[in-house]
């Protein structure tokens, strides 16, 4: 039903993407006119978990030369209150209406992530938490569902309890079930609240060591009482080329997927199966799917505050373009000449700038994102692009929202 604040929320946020599309068209040079659509805070930069494929804590094996510049060349930190307070408000002033929890690490090992939920909440922002669910409590889940959380997004990456130590290396088959018993209490405590918030998606990033299981995946999602599954394949860095799928592991997934696709709709299950089986893995990326370098427009749409700080203006970025302190606001830094030069650089890929020099342009988890805007806003100068940027492109503004978009 339509309201006057709907009403009102509706214009604010076609405002807020005409003001990014102006930014994005070079109209603008490197200044944003409006704040970013989406806007993740990392409240914690410590993570319990040491994951294969992750960038940030990967097991000591895994570590390397690139490892401990992933905060922005300054130790990992945990978020206080008061400074979480004032990013939100000025975001919130900037016209973003959408706040991840998630950053470098897990969320919930910061004290006052209740706090921090509760006052996002009262800003009636969307509010989506991002954790690996081991210290997902009962006071928590019963919190998430009493204050409105609009989702959390679980890193599960496996189907069965004896796959989840080969990816989350530091747990054990034990903590799996574990996991599910916390994911389950959640979704009770919508039941018995009569709620459908907060909407519970289980993540799935898929390698060489869990390809085999995804069958099993959509078969724990429902068990667990979530309403999605969301599929990513696994960006391959120095020291986990051994994730890579091989040629024939991914003719083997891509066998399977027809069978899980139908399987998670008959379960009710909303799911990315059908962008996922369009998608190849960046790492096998060929010329029909389009060159692996594109134009960027994430400074404008999208940023990233770390625990300890550093506002990093992509998830594969190395370098902040600026630092949040007490002395200087993150508005200050989303206006910095920093910014300004990364947006303007970042437009202006694939030509190379220094300014660059510490992202993962070539190996872009934003691409199909990234080639949907450029082409929406280029009509006459598209980008060749493959099947999956055609399906990202159908829900673009439901996805930059947090909506559920069924692809």
């Amino acid at each position: 039903m339509l309201t006057v604040k709907s009403i009102g929320a509706n214009v604010k946020q076609l405002k807020q993407y005409g003001m990014v599309a102006a930014g994005s068209l070079g109209l603008t040079g490197g200044r944003a006119l409006t704040g970013p659509v989406q806007a993740q805070i990392g409240i914690s930069d410590p993570c319990n978990h040491e994951c294969v494929f992750c960038w940030d804590h990967p097991p000591k094996e895994r570590e390397t030369s690139a490892t401990a510049d992933r905060f922005g060349h300054r130790r990992p930190g945990v978020m206080a209150l008061e400074q979480f307070k004032g990013i939100v408000d000025d975001l919130y002033d900037l016209g973003t209406r959408r706040i991840d929890l998630v950053g470098r690490g897990e969320p919930l090992l910061n004290r006052s992530a209740p706090e921090m939920i509760r006052y996002v909440k009262k800003r009636d922002m969307h509010l989506v938490l991002c954790t690996n669910a081991s210290r997902l409590f009962e006071p928590v889940a019963e919190l998430l569902v009493a204050v409105g959380v609009d989702r959390v997004n679980v890193s599960l990456n496996a189907g069965t309890p004896e796959t989840y130590p080969l990816n989350h290396v530091t747990e054990t088959p034990a903590d799996y079930l574990k996991v599910k018993k916390n994911l389950r209490f959640l979704a009770d405590c919508k039941i018995a609240a009569g709620s459908k918030s907060p909407v519970i998606t289980l993540s799935f990033v898929i390698s060489s060591k869990n390809f085999f299981e995804i069958a099993e995946m959509v078969e724990v999602a429902h068990e667990v009482g979530a309403q999605e599954v969301q599929f990513n394949h696994s960006v391959i860095h120095e020291g986990s080329a051994d994730l890579a799928l091989s040629d024939a592991q991914y003719r083997e997934l891509q066998s399977r997927l027809p069978v899980v696709r139908a399987r998670a709709s008959s379960l009710g299950l909303h799911s990315n199966l059908e962008t996922f089986s369009a998608s190849m893995p960046p790492y096998m990326q060929t010329e029909t799917a389009g060159p692996s370098v594109v134009p960027c427009y994430v400074g404008w749409y999208f940023t990233v505050i770390l625990g300890n700080g550093s506002v990093m203006p992509c998830c594969q970025c190395s370098n902040p373009v600026g630092q949040v302190t007490r002395e200087r606001r993150l508005a200050e830094v989303w206006a910095s000449a920093d910014y300004e030069q990364f947006r303007i650089a970042a437009r202006s890929l694939p030509e190379p700038s220094d300014r660059l020099a510490s992202c993962e342009c070539g190996n872009c988890q934003l691409r199909p994102r990234n080639l949907a805007i450029h082409n929406l806003l280029h009509p006459m100068n598209k980008v060749q692009a493959g099947e999956e940027v055609k399906f990202y492109s159908k829900g673009l503004l439901g996805r930059l929202q947090g909506k559920r978009v069924i692809t």
